[in-house]
């Protein structure tokens, strides 16, 4: 029998979807473990080695519980957290394998408070993020490559072409 989790003050929810392609998938498949949900997240988010602080705040992550409707709840010391809660607003939380983060909040006793995210995305952080990606997948990176990526990605960009290119000249 599985223990009961306190859902107390210094944990996060992460509110998860799954990707067409996975849902489909899994049709028939059983539904994957929180543990194994959660050690997808801590692995994509610790792979960020250009964003030092996100790669340790990841690897300081504690499983607390997985709810029903894909909630994933992690613990970590506030400053790990805060470092959390800045990512997701600054878009730069990556969610694990299969799947997609629809919200992040502070948990209390029964509620949780989203935390907004803003409209930038850093260009540094698109980019690092589709090569890593790229390299994960072993598809060579060339300008062309990678505009296929960042379009399929980040379909509300129009302007990723203009962006390759004038990155590509420098």
């Amino acid at each position: 029998m599985a223990r009961p989790v306190q859902l107390a003050p210094g944990s996060l929810a992460l509110v998860l979807c799954r990707l067409e392609a996975q849902e489909e998938a899994a049709a028939g498949a059983e539904e994957p473990s929180g543990r194994a949900v959660f050690r997808a997240f801590r692995r994509a988010n610790a792979r960020c080695f250009w964003n030092s602080r996100l790669a340790r705040a990841a690897s300081r992550l504690a499983f607390q519980g997985w709810l029903r409707r894909g909630v994933l709840l992690v613990h970590a010391p506030p400053a790990s957290l805060q470092v959390l809660r800045d990512a997701w607003c600054r878009r730069a939380l990556r969610p694990p394998r299969g799947f997609r983060i629809r919200a992040v909040g502070d948990v209390f006793p029964v509620q949780m408070n989203p935390i907004a995210q803003s409209q930038f995305i850093p260009l540094a952080e698109v980019l690092c993020c589709a090569v890593s990606d790229m390299n994960a997948a072993q598809t060579v990176v060339t300008q062309e490559t990678l505009l296929e990526h960042l379009v399929k990605h980040h379909p509300g960009h129009r302007v990723w072409h203009l962006i390759i290119q004038s990155f590509w000249m420098d």
